[in-house]
């Protein structure tokens, strides 16, 4: 029980972290003063970044550190990082050196969340499956206990942090809760059960094409027999296929050397199983391309929304609405999502469904979540128009304008149930199609790809700035057209839906063309 509730306070101080960074946009904006769509860039950015290094930071997990020690270097990122971020915020520096270490802050932070987001959730199931907290009543108080403060705590973050108006104060508060955490988390340091790092399944995929650009000089192997297999090596055994033949001279065995000689160096040449197994990561690759421009459409809740949120009526009767609250809509959307997504799931997947029917699977909550992502940027577009037209009704450029917060409410849900819908339909698939033991770093890699779709959030918004002269976007949000630039994401989003069932029928088509290729050489 001790040792679940001190690994779970280090959820509790992520949440609020979470909260806490969620309004940077509002930081940039209302503190430091700069324009809009710079602001969002510098989310965007850093959004982006701590995407990016997930894929990375499960390689070294797997094949160095080991989850404990990584949650306990994400913390003290997590520290040092609000602890900069609170002293850039604060009177005592200004001008060129309050810059710099903000910048340095969010890198540091950066690094905390995708350390963080990878190793708490393993490193908690760890504790629950320990065999001495099996069935002991204690391990279910705690438990309890854990999820009632993963409830309250989203509540008091949203609620409490917008009523300090100090920055520094509001950046010191999850610094203080990490440091908190952290001592309470290594209190129990010799308790916890621990699994050592024991080598990461990505080396495999390293191995066959080092393998496989060692015998670019040979040529294409003729047939089957003529590729390495050791039968009594894994039960898990995969048929040869014909698709990505330059992947195959991995396995190929040269006349020039003894078979013996050559398998003593596992990088020039591996087994068939290891070949198919990079093959079937290879394929799905494409399928991430879409994952662009959904990570665009993701880059809106925390920046241009939140903008438009900003300049609105938050009252609610006498209460004035803490904007936290859109989140945690949001991010109550996105877990019923996900539920149904996994219930559907269990409902469409029979337990005796052979592996080849399987396999040709189709991920069918990768199209829904696109289709709602245009509904999403279309309701956008719709209430940015009705809102600019009360600011030029009331001539209140700029001013917060009596236009309730609650017409965001729509775009909120419908973007929280898209991400929740796209990051489930998105990790069942690969589960699907890659093997077992690649499926966590392929999910990793499509959080990087939507990071760079982030990312790419920038590069569109100076495109569009330019090609409409300048006119779209404005020194305020006020004086813009944001409804015109959610009408581009709403058609960049209709053509994503084209893009991803062209390369769902070629993947289908291809697999087909493996399968037969299989039965014909049998």
């Amino acid at each position: 029980m001790a040792s679940f509730l001190r690994v779970i306070v280090l959820s509790w101080a992520f949440t609020v972290a979470w909260f806490t960074l969620w309004m940077l946009m509002l930081y940039l904006t209302n503190e430091m003063k700069l324009k809009f769509t710079d602001a969002a860039a510098i989310v965007n950015v850093f959004a982006g970044i701590s995407a990016l290094g997930h894929l990375l930071m499960q390689f070294l997990v797997d094949a160095f550190i080991g989850h404990f020690w990584m949650l306990c270097l994400s913390t003290l990122a997590f520290s040092f990082g609000f602890g900069f971020l609170a002293v850039s915020a604060s009177p005592i520096l200004s001008g060129g050196g309050q810059k710099g270490l903000f910048y340095v802050a969010l890198t540091v932070i950066s690094f905390g969340i995708f350390g963080r987001s990878i190793s708490l959730g393993v490193f908690t199931e760890d504790q629950i499956e320990d065999g001495g907290n099996k069935g002991n009543p204690k391990m279910l108080i705690s438990f309890v206990i854990g999820n009632v403060g993963n409830f309250v705590f989203p509540l008091l973050a949203a609620i409490a942090i917008p009523q300090i108006s100090l920055w520094f104060v509001r950046f010191a508060i999850p610094a203080g809760c990490e440091v908190l955490a952290m001592l309470i988390f290594l209190s129990g340091a010799c308790s916890y059960k621990r699994e050592k790092p024991v080598g990461s399944p990505l080396t495999t995929v390293f191995r066959v094409f080092a393998a496989s650009a060692s015998k670019m000089s040979c040529g294409y192997p003729n047939n089957s027999t003529q590729l390495y297999e050791h039968n009594e090596c894994d039960l898990d055994m995969k048929s040869h296929t014909s698709s990505l033949r330059f992947l195959d001279r991995a396995a190929m065995i040269l006349q020039t050397e003894s078979l013996e000689q050559q398998r003593k160096n596992r990088w020039k040449l591996c087994r068939v199983t290891e070949v198919e197994k990079t093959k079937s990561v290879i394929r799905t690759v494409p399928l991430f391309v879409t994952s662009l421009i959904s990570g665009i459409v993701f880059s809106l809740g925390n920046t241009f929304f939140l903008e438009q949120a900003n300049n609105l009526d938050s009252k609610f009767g006498s209460w004035n609405l803490p904007l936290p609250l859109l989140l945690l809509f949001s991010e109550a959307a996105r877990l019923g999502s996900r539920e149904l997504c996994v219930m559907a799931a269990k409902r469409s997947h029979s337990i005796d469904q052979p592996e080849a029917t399987k396999q040709t699977k189709t991920p069918y909550g990768i199209p829904v979540s696109i289709i709602l992502s245009i509904f999403c940027c279309s309701i956008a577009a719709h209430v940015e128009s009705r809102r600019l037209k009360v600011v030029r009704t009331q001539g209140l450029v700029y001013e917060t304008i009596t236009m309730s917060v609650f017409w965001l409410l729509p775009q909120y849900i419908l973007l929280g149930s898209i991400t929740g819908i796209y990051e489930n339909s998105f990790a069942l698939y690969l589960e699907e199609t890659v093997p077992e033991e690649l499926s966590q770093y392929m999910v990793l890699l499509n959080v990087g790809v939507c990071g760079i779709g982030i990312m790419s959030n920038i590069a569109l918004v100076s495109v569009v700035a330019r090609v409409s002269g300048g006119k779209w976007f404005q020194e305020t949000i006020n004086k813009s057209r944001l409804d015109n630039y959610y009408w581009v994401l709403t058609v960049l989003c209709m053509f994503n839906l084209l893009l991803y069932f062209s390369v769902t029928y070629r993947y289908t088509k291809c697999y087909k063309k493996d399968l037969a290729a299989q039965e014909n050489d049998s």
